[in-house]
């Protein structure tokens, strides 16, 4: 089976590659680009957006640890200033409910 003759023609607004049929004229492939800059290579572009992504991803992981922390340290203030205003009324002041007492 002889090999398919192509033509590759690359948009100038898009940089994406289509592969047309030389015979038919029809689009046998579309390569759209990795990243926004392509170097030509998609291996180079194919690290290169993976890079991005894990960079990304990293960005995103420790945004999220350090609301992770402030919440925390929010909470731990928060009960510090409780048990301490506890303490300074006294303990006798904050007696259970019991069920009874509902009634």
């Amino acid at each position: 089976m002889p090999a398919i003759q192509t033509y590759k023609i690359t948009c100038p607004c898009c940089n994406t590659i289509l592969v047309i049929n030389k015979v038919t004229g029809e689009i046998v492939e579309e390569r759209k680009p990795l990243v926004d800059k392509p170097s030509g290579d998609r291996f180079t572009d194919a690290l290169r957006a993976q890079k991005e992504h894990s960079e990304k991803l990293d960005s995103l992981f420790d945004n999220s640890l350090s609301g992770i922390k402030e919440k925390e340290a929010n909470r731990r203030d928060l009960f510090e200033k409780s048990l301490k205003k506890t303490l300074e009324e006294g303990i006798d002041n904050y007696k259970p409910i019991r069920d009874i007492d509902l009634d």
